[in-house]
């Protein structure tokens, strides 16, 4: 099931603009809420907004279990599994 989670966010990837998707990457690097607030100049509320709204566009539910970070971390590293994947299937 967690595997289907993240597969089905990698899908959806295109639905997030330039700074969702930077959103993502620092979630994934494990930056707090208030350093993706100051590095991206939001107020901490406007940067949980930006976060909350990347994970819906995703689909991902961080539970108490999974965390953002995790899923965050998942779903690029199935992203950048799938397109070297198929830049071999392109070259082979």
């Amino acid at each position: 099931m967690l595997e289907l989670t993240y597969v089905a966010a990698t899908s959806r990837l295109e639905r997030l603009g330039p700074r969702e998707r930077r959103v993502l990457q620092m979630v994934a690097h494990g930056q707090s809420g208030s350093a993706i607030a100051r590095q991206l100049g939001l107020t901490p509320e406007e940067a949980e907004a930006v976060t909350r709204r990347v994970f819906d566009k995703l689909g991902l539910v961080p539970s108490a279990h999974l965390g953002r970070r995790v899923l965050a971390v998942l779903t690029l590293r199935q992203a950048r599994d799938v397109a070297r994947d198929v830049a071999r299937a392109e070259a082979g």
